[in-house]
């Protein structure tokens, strides 16, 4: 059986939780957790938590702000003139506006709305919070090295989101 290492294509399922117990997200059967281990996908410490384990393992990881989402900077919350918004969009508090071509890497949530134009919170939603990850490892396969390209990041295209 194979243990995940670096390139194995993991398939799992998952609930994320907070320090309280609150369910924060979890996967569902249709939509279970995919992702190419050692590939950047995942938090670091969540991967070092899963290296060497096999389909069928459970385990529950904790990490701390630092090790998941990091703390809540408050130097990433700033104002953004309408001229640095996307253009022909009405701009709404809850809004996330994403550049999408990162592939989620950063994510800018509307949280108010000024006369020259809105107030970004460029903090990861769960910045500053200890969250635990209960996951089962459904499956392992065997790796694969990315052909040239593969992992590469896109050019930046926005892509609006409401929640």
């Amino acid at each position: 059986m194979t243990r995940i290492a670096a390139l194995c294509e993991i398939t799992a399922e998952y609930v994320l939780t907070d320090e309280d117990g609150e369910r924060l997200a979890a996967s569902t059967p249709e939509t279970p957790l995919r992702y190419v281990h050692g590939t950047g996908q995942m938090l670091p410490a969540l991967e070092a938590a899963l290296e060497g384990r096999r389909a069928g393992d459970e385990l529950s990881v904790t990490l701390t702000p630092e090790q998941a989402y990091g703390p809540h900077r408050p130097e990433l919350v700033f104002e953004a003139v309408r001229e640095n918004l996307p253009p022909g969009q009405e701009i709404r508090i809850d809004m996330t506006l994403a550049p999408g071509g990162q592939r989620g890497k950063f994510s800018l949530k509307v949280v108010g709305l000024t006369e020259r134009g809105a107030i970004l919170d460029g903090n990861h939603p769960l910045a500053g919070r200890t969250v635990t990850w209960h996951i089962k490892v459904l499956e392992v396969k065997a790796g694969h090295k990315p052909m040239q390209g593969e992992l590469d990041y896109q050019p930046i295209r926005w892509i609006l989101e409401v929640e």
